[in-house]
């Protein structure tokens, strides 16, 4: 995917990614090279693209200039269809490239509706399972959406974003795996990076609100007529409305609403990314490197080398695993609150219950643990949150009672 006005050439993506990331170092551009910018690291003529793998595609031309001469460049995240002048290459200049990650892209521009994009892209069953989450949610909750784009009050921005943050923490417990974005250094740049680019129209925030909470979030890439999808969650106490589809037809709803050409669901394999595209293509890291000077050549092999390990061991799993064993390591010493064993009974009244004590799960955070059981409660009953109780009884402990006008359910917690 060609990326015409790039967010990440823009001179606030830069110097705020400059500023967290290597404060003290310039930023440089070359005569051979068009459309990126790097930092020279460490070693020795060795320059890196600004942004790395932050980034979420690059786009480069080469031209006939000399001023890569014993030098070495590494640049994350290029698209598959660059177009690069290949015959015009400088003749000692040499491209190593190594595939790195798949990225899956919805073409928008070929569906004259969002109708028309589910009539061509799933089958009868899918589309009547997908209308089916969507109608359920809108049923059960409070449910709008917002998108975030050219406007923003700071205040309000502050707030989604520590939202934002507490539904990725919660995601990644609940799966117990860590995640790169919630290291301080990288969420730090993001939070600060967003908002001018939001007010600049390079970038937006899409936010599923349950009676204003938020419960699913999209920051989004703008550039001339793609929105690029780069961090999404949804809140997991939803899972049971297949949240990930329903947050994903709203977005594509905006983007035909907004005449958005392609939605690019970037970089990293999942299921509803594959389902949902039009198109795969893949992610490249490459390494240019000067082939009369022995330090760029053996610094762009070893670069390479390194490359291909990674994408071999990405490939094998080993990435889940080993980010499986960092998150054991520094939360080993927290209580795992979040698996507590429940058994769910069905009821055909409450008169066999005395000292039911209601309670307002939203309201009173000591309740939270409940949310997602109450949460299924609606979606199996297709009941509004409004038209259901939910109670506590005293001579029980850790039992809880969920109830509407027709059916019930008992909860009982089991340590």
């Amino acid at each position: 995917m060609k990326t015409k006005n790039s967010p990440f050439n823009a001179n606030t993506f830069q110097e705020i990614w400059k500023k967290h990331f290597f404060k003290n170092k310039q930023i440089k551009r070359f005569q051979f090279i068009e459309g990126t910018s790097f930092y020279k690291s460490k070693l020795p003529a060795l320059f890196f693209n600004i942004g790395k793998n932050l980034t979420k595609g690059n786009y480069y031309k080469i031209h006939n200039h000399k001023d890569f001469e014993n030098k070495t460049f590494v640049i994350y995240d290029v698209l598959t269809d660059t177009e690069q002048t290949v015959h015009n290459l400088p003749k000692n200049l040499k491209i190593l490239k190594s595939v790195q990650y798949p990225g899956f892209l919805i073409h928008l521009n070929k569906f004259k509706s969002i109708d028309d994009y589910l009539l061509n892209t799933f089958s009868k069953n899918t589309r009547m399972k997908m209308r089916k989450f969507n109608k359920r949610l809108d049923t059960c909750f409070d449910i709008s959406t917002k998108m975030f784009f050219g406007d923003i009050d700071k205040k309000q921005y502050d707030d989604l974003f520590d939202s934002f943050l507490e539904l990725l923490q919660k995601k990644f417990s609940d799966k117990q795996i860590s995640y790169n974005n919630l290291e301080p250094s990288e969420w730090n740049f993001y939070k600060e990076v967003a908002y001018p680019l939001i007010l600049e129209k390079k970038a937006s925030l899409f936010v599923v609100y349950d009676n204003q909470v938020p419960i699913a979030i999209t920051y989004n890439y703008h550039t001339e007529n793609t929105l690029i999808d780069a961090i999404t969650v949804f809140d997991v106490d939803y899972s049971k409305f297949n949240m990930g589809y329903v947050n994903n037809l709203k977005l594509i709803s905006w983007c035909f609403d907004n005449q958005v050409q392609t939605l690019d669901f970037s970089k990293g394999y999942f299921d509803y990314k594959k389902r949902m595209s039009t198109l795969e293509y893949n992610f490249e890291y490459h390494i240019i490197y000067d082939i009369n000077s022995i330090v760029s050549k053996s610094i762009g092999f070893a670069y390479y080398a390194f490359f291909e390990l990674k994408a071999y061991m990405r490939k094998k799993g080993l990435d889940v695993k080993f980010h499986k064993f960092t998150y054991f390591l520094k939360n080993k010493k927290q209580a795992n609150t979040q698996n507590l064993n429940a058994k769910t009974t069905n009821l055909n009244n409450l008169s066999d219950f005395k000292d039911l004590v209601k309670i307002d799960i939203k309201k009173d955070t000591n309740y939270n643990f409940l949310i997602k059981h109450v949460n299924n409660f609606l979606y199996l009953n297709i009941k509004s949150y409004l038209d259901i109780n939910v109670f506590k009884l005293k001579n029980q402990e850790d039992t809880y009672v969920i109830s509407s006008d027709s059916s019930a359910q008992q909860i009982k917690f089991m340590k």
